[in-house]
């Protein structure tokens, strides 16, 4: 199907109703779209996995958004090689089509959700700025069945891509005509405002409302038994949800310069090369303490000893944090870390797309690539 051919009527009507939920979407609601996006190709053919992730950096892929079948996975950032869709998405500013080279690029990823799974099928399109044109995300769909994506679909996802980022460029436009509420004051426009130490705020007063809203579900929970605890607890679920969308987002944020918004410190670089190596773990491979110390032959209290080193380091409280902390930082080994095994590196030293299904077993799902 090329861009002059029209869609069916059936995939027309899903598409004029997700324009028409995008055009209407709240300023900021970024879940929400995504959320149209997913349902809306969903409705349009297989869709057994989704994502939504965007650019941070020369290889890195922030992804603020993944669902495998109905399940919603933890936001997050991925190394991606030269060698992956990601990549070639990137550079290209084409679709990639699994059928074109039957999943090649595709193989080239490493696992998320069901391992035991095997995507036969996807399309991942760019997300380009309306204004310039620059290729600054991605979204894709994966299918466990071969062959169910054809020409009219890809050309769907393309389009979709496309008015996703209109509605995602108005947050960054609204107000700004000359007789616009925010002329004589625009940093009073919120849904323009990047700055981390506001948006961190508003993280917190999120967390803070669910955390309040836990305890009185558990309260409630000891003397109801009905749908309401199910509406009510489906309701904080959202809400967590959407704090992890923050969270991913506020890390494309926290590098911007300019009008005003200061730039985050990087993250101290005078770790070892051990507490190197162990924090790439962490942050690539989510591996446990006890892992860690199995993998590298130490004891569970050096290990230990070495992740308070790297919280201390980094400036952060939290074990989790480490992947947001070193974002940059682990895209770049130490020079202490030369002639040491490459396979112990972020990524293997070669970087990777997020996959679903063993690699070795033929072509994989893609969340990051």
């Amino acid at each position: 199907m090329t861009a002059a051919q029209p869609f069916t009527d059936r995939v027309v009507s899903h598409l004029r109703l997700a324009d028409h939920r995008l055009r209407t979407s709240e300023p900021g609601s970024s879940r929400r779209r995504y959320s149209i996006c997913r349902m809306t190709m969903h409705n349009i053919t297989q869709v057994d996995s989704f994502y939504v992730g965007f650019f941070h950096g020369d290889d890195m892929l922030v992804i603020p958004y993944i669902f495998d079948h109905d399940r919603s996975l933890q936001p997050d950032i991925t190394k991606f090689s030269r060698r992956g869709p990601s990549y070639w998405v990137r550079s290209s500013g084409k679709p990639y089509v699994y059928s074109e080279d039957d999943g090649a690029l595709l193989s080239r990823t490493i696992l998320f959700g069901n391992e035991d799974e095997i995507t036969l099928d996807a399309v991942i399109v760019p997300l380009k700025e309306p204004d310039t044109g620059e290729v600054v995300g991605l979204m894709s769909i994966q299918s466990l069945t071969a062959g169910v994506y054809d020409d009219e679909v890809v050309a769907a996802t393309t389009w979709l891509g496309e008015a996703l980022m209109l509605a995602q460029a108005r947050d960054q436009h609204v107000g700004t005509s000359g007789d616009s509420l925010y002329a004589a004051h625009p940093e009073l426009n919120s849904a323009r405002s990047s700055n981390p130490e506001e948006r961190f705020k508003l993280v917190s007063e999120q967390l803070e409302w669910a955390r309040r809203r836990a305890t009185e579900l558990t309260h409630r929970s000891e003397q109801l038994r009905d749908e309401v605890l199910v509406r009510e607890s489906g309701e904080l679920r959202m809400t967590l949800e959407q704090v992890q969308v923050d969270l991913a987002e506020w890390m494309l944020s926290s590098k911007t310069t300019g009008d005003g918004l200061e730039e985050i410190s990087p993250p101290r670089a005078d770790l070892t090369a051990r507490e190197h190596e162990i924090a790439a773990m962490i942050a690539s491979e989510r591996l446990s303490n006890g892992q860690i110390a199995e993998r590298l032959g130490i004891s569970l209290k050096t290990v230990k000893t070495h992740v308070g080193n790297i919280l201390s380091k980094l400036g952060v409280g939290q074990r989790s944090a480490i992947v947001f902390a070193m974002a940059d930082l682990l895209a770049q080994p130490p020079e202490h870390t030369a002639g040491r095994d490459p396979g112990h590196d972020l990524g293997h030293d070669l970087g990777h797309d997020l996959g679903h299904g063993p690699a070795a077993a033929g072509p994989v799902s893609d969340t990051g690539s």
